[in-house]
């Protein structure tokens, strides 16, 4: 079961939009690990075999416009969508002793 807390952030990004500043900011973030983590030649290759692993390597290109298209609207209805009572799952395990 969710802990209370994590119950009330679910509802919190439910229902209220994030602020765009607080949304750009992790955009802004991302962005420069994306195209720092491209600098190095080893790195660039990494990340296109692993798109090309894919099934399309040309997504490297379109990473960063992906990020760069999310929006407080976008993340709300994202979040309306997943965090549902039928979405939920419970896993129970047990100590040996």
């Amino acid at each position: 079961m969710p802990q209370p807390t994590d119950e009330k952030l679910y509802e919190k990004i439910k229902n209220e939009l994030l602020p765009q500043k607080e949304v750009q900011k992790v955009i802004n973030k991302t962005e420069s690990i994306i195209c720092f983590e491209d600098m190095s030649i080893m790195n660039r290759a990494h990340s296109l075999a692993f798109y090309e692993l894919l099934g399309d390597a040309n997504m490297m290109n379109q990473e960063l416009e992906k990020y760069q298209a999310v929006t407080p609207e976008r993340i709300q209805a994202t979040a309306n969508a997943i965090f549902q009572d039928q979405n939920r799952n419970t896993l129970y395990y047990y100590s040996k002793n």
